[in-house]
Formats: structure tokens, sequence, C-alpha cells
């Protein structure tokens, strides 16, 4: 099957160890969780230490979340969600914060949650704040308590904003297969993609895509209006290209070639039916951000630090998470006050040039150090 296909991406390197499937969440060690109360104070504090300037300086613009209920999915941790929170509680201007999160009570993202509430209740929030560690879901308890928690806070009307990461890396069946350079202490190693079962395609699909789209009329069903609806996505999501073997670019987004892609299609879809209807619906383009997610995808770490090394050459500025986070209220503020219309935001604009050059040096990496792209020289 591979003799055929065109695309560097779709072949192994012969001279490159091969591991099939994906990098495992790993179970903590004793020392890491127990570091991991002081690493969530520290992630908070230096958050908003980062965004306090920004707001002040005058260049992003979040009067708007003045009197604002404010739901966020997926919001804790060193990943969007969590730098949404900071900026939003740094300021204290909303009427209520919901955080909706799933995370394992060893684990950072939990800690995190534990300290956004220590901090609420420090700040006097009480009913106004609440944190949920059930995660998302369209029926049964997870959702009442969804729903109770933002009734007593008094959130008649919400804006509502997405971040889950939840979607697992591979191939779906009868596509052919896709090679990703990685490294690590032991030196350099190429990912061959496993075949998704169907269910976990299903999982791929729901919790990012399906669901995440459905909740806003779940919130409506229970009487809570939803003001705006904002998504993350990536530009990966969008090179229909690397899906194809017939062509040379297959597989040159890696898992978002392959999978990754799925529940970005059902928010992008989700999107356009509602441009023109009156609501506000964003899916916001990110660039490569330092999140949770990234460590857990094929090659995610690599290609960010080639990202960056590109970056360094060209001069450009790079913008980290608690900054996207800013920069995103100050988007979605401007559609709810100032008619700001456009569905998809780019907030990888600095960045989305050096992608070609990227592909290039991607398919060229290799473990010889006399060569011009040994890995070493590039991240």
């Amino acid at each position: 099957m591979t003799s055929s296909l065109i695309s560097p991406f779709a072949k192994p390197d012969p001279r490159l160890p091969i591991r099939e499937g994906a990098p495992q969440l790993t179970r903590p060690s004793k020392e890491e969780s127990e570091a991991y109360p002081v690493e969530a104070q520290r992630l908070l504090v230096n958050n908003w230490a980062t965004q306090k300037p920004l707001l002040e300086s005058g260049q992003y613009d979040l009067k708007w979340l003045e009197g604002r209920h404010i739901l966020l999915a997926g919001a804790t941790g060193p990943g969007l969600g969590g730098a949404l929170e900071t900026a939003i509680m740094g300021l204290g201007t909303a009427a209520s914060v919901t955080v909706v999160a799933r995370d394992l009570s060893l684990s950072l993202g939990y800690e995190t949650g534990k300290a956004m509430q220590a901090q609420a209740d420090e700040m006097g929030w009480g009913q106004r704040f609440h944190w949920l560690n059930e995660g998302m879901s369209m029926f049964g308890k997870s959702l009442e308590n969804i729903i109770t928690a933002l009734k007593e806070a008094g959130a008649d009307r919400v804006v509502y904003f997405n971040t889950v990461a939840a979607a697992i890396s591979g191939l779906l069946p009868g596509m052919p297969p896709v090679f990703i350079k990685d490294y690590d202490e032991n030196g350099m190693f190429q990912w061959q993609l496993a075949y998704l079962t169907e269910k976990e395609t299903g999982i791929t699909k729901h919790v990012m895509g399906e669901m995440a789209v459905e909740f806003p009329r779940l919130l409506e069903e229970n009487d809570i209006a939803v003001e705006a609806a904002i998504f993350a996505d990536w530009r990966g999501s969008l090179d229909k290209a690397s899906r194809d073997p017939n062509l040379r670019e297959y597989g040159r987004q890696g898992a978002y070639s392959t999978s990754l892609f799925m529940p970005k299609d059902i928010l992008q879809e989700y999107t356009r039916a509602s441009y023109g209807s009156g609501k506000v619906v964003m899916d916001i383009f990110y660039p490569m951000m330092r999140t949770r997610a990234l460590p857990l995808i094929p090659g995610g770490m690599m290609m960010a630090n080639l990202n960056e090394t590109l970056m360094k050459k060209e001069g450009v500025r790079r913008i980290d998470v608690p900054e996207l986070a800013v920069a995103a209220l100050d988007r979605v503020g401007k559609a709810l006050t100032q008619g700001y219309d456009n569905p998809f935001p780019r907030l990888d604009a600095h960045d989305i040039f050096l992608d070609e050059w990227m592909f290039e040096i991607a398919a060229r990496l290799n473990d010889d150090e006399d060569s011009k792209f040994y890995y070493k020289r590039w991240v």
C-alpha cells in the first residue's frame, strides 16, 4: 500500500526505530503529585502576572465582562481554559464564573481547580463561583449539577467557552499509514499511528465535537440563554489536503491529518450554520500552545519546538497561553458589544506563514549529526 504513496509522511524512515500508537498518560511520581498544589498556585499567579499589564496597557478591552455570567468547560490546568479563568477572576467584574472539568484527583488540573475555588472563596464569591469536576454530559447527574450551579449563581444567560481536550490520535479504517517523527531523552524515533476502534472514533467526535455544540441547546432547554458560544481550534484542522492519500501533503499534520480533525469539523460546521442567525458563535484559531494536550499528541512537542525555532529565525514573537486567553476574551467582547462579525478569528496569524517551511524541514529531520537536518539543530 505504501509503495504508491507520494507523501514523505506515509513512509517510515528506515534509519529510525518505530513505536506504534501514541504517547500514553503516565501516573505521576510521588514527588510530582506532592508538588502539584504549589505548581497550581504558581500557575494562577503567573497567568495573572502576564495578563494584568496587558489589560492595564489598554491593548485589550475586557469591560464587557462586567455583570456577565461565564461558563468555562475544560478550564483547569495550564491550558487555554485555565488562562481564561485567571483573566476573568483577576478582573473580578463578572457576575459569576462556573468552571467545568474532569480531572483525576492526582493531577495538576485537579489541584488547579482546588486553587481556583480557594481563590474565589477568599474573594468572597460564594455561590457566584463553582468548580465542578464531573465533566460535561448531555444527561444525568453531571448535567443537573451544571444547571443547578448556574441557577445558584443567578445565571439566566451565559457566555459559554468550550476548551475541552479529549480526542484520540490514530488512523481511520482503510486509511494508509502515517509516520510522525519525535524524540525523547534516548534520541529520535517515529510513531506509526494505530487504527482506531469504532468506540475510539466515537469518543473523539463526541466529547470535543458533538457534545460541545449541543450544549448551548441543553442550556436553552433549561431556561439559560446563551449569549455567545466560543470554541477552540487549530489550523491543522483546515488542512484538508493532508487527509488525501493521493497528495504529497498526506499526513503532514500528523494526527490532525488522521483523527484529531474530526471534532473540529463539527465545530466548524456548527459555526458556519450559526453565522448570520443573530447568535454569537465563534471558532477561534490558536497557534501551537504548550498545554496538557500537546505532549499526548504524537510528535506534538517536536513540531511545537520546531515552530518555535523558525519563529526565532524570523524574529516572530511567540504569544503564550495567558495572552492568547486575553486576546480571545477581547474578540468575544467586540462580538457582543461592537458588532464584530468574524466567526473564525485568527489568533495564529503571526506564525501561520511558517507552515510550508516547517513541513519541508519535518519531512527531512533525521538523527545524522552531519546532516543539515539533524534534529538537534532544529528542536
